[in-house]
């Protein structure tokens, strides 16, 4: 899929170089997949969004090991689900990806409220993804005293418009993506 986006990109017009990390690649395929599962009205709102990690934006720094609510969100605004319905759909979600991405810094963190706005005033009717945990996480990592987890699942998505992404048990640095329908 990288080696996609990367012809894609350079066959586009756009001269902005994509930030083409795993999770913009599979994030972004996943809401394109999403949205054209879903079909319906192309003129219909679509938004998306994830969480953020701010630790690494703390002034005081945060130990990496800090375990507590340092989580803000970063959302894109309604576009209209035509937008990627398309045959350059993929790419068009890369870069809006790529852009959120790419825009995080030390502010993210005081955003919320204008985030949560942005939430409560979609209109009725649009398409709003998510994605719950990431693909940096570590989560088959992690031992309580009865050994690594055999298979995670995050129960977060049953509504359809999330997916849930960490990364692959055995650490070859491949994505697991739950999707629920």
């Amino acid at each position: 899929l990288r080696e996609r986006l990367k012809r894609e990109s350079q066959s586009s017009s756009s001269p902005k170089e994509l930030r083409l990390s795993t999770f913009v690649v599979t994030y972004s395929y996943a809401i394109t997949c999403l949205i054209r599962a879903r079909g319906g009205d192309p003129n219909r709102p679509v938004g998306f969004g994830f969480a953020v990690d701010c630790r690494r934006f703390m002034d005081p720094p945060v130990p990496s090991n800090y375990f507590g609510n340092c989580i803000s969100a970063s959302y894109k605004k309604p576009l209209t689900a035509e937008t990627f319905m398309g045959k350059e759909g993929f790419l068009t979600a890369a870069r809006h990806v790529s852009d959120l991405v790419e825009e995080l810094d030390g502010s993210v963190a005081f955003k919320i409220p204008e985030i949560i706005k942005g939430f409560t005033t979609l209109p009725l009717g649009a398409q709003e993804l998510s994605v719950a945990w990431s693909n940096r996480f570590g989560i088959y990592g992690l031992d309580f005293g009865w050994g690594r987890p055999e298979r995670v699942v995050i129960v977060l998505i049953h509504e359809g418009q999330a997916i849930s992404m960490a990364e692959s048990r055995d650490g070859n640095g491949g994505v697991e993506v739950g999707f629920s329908l």
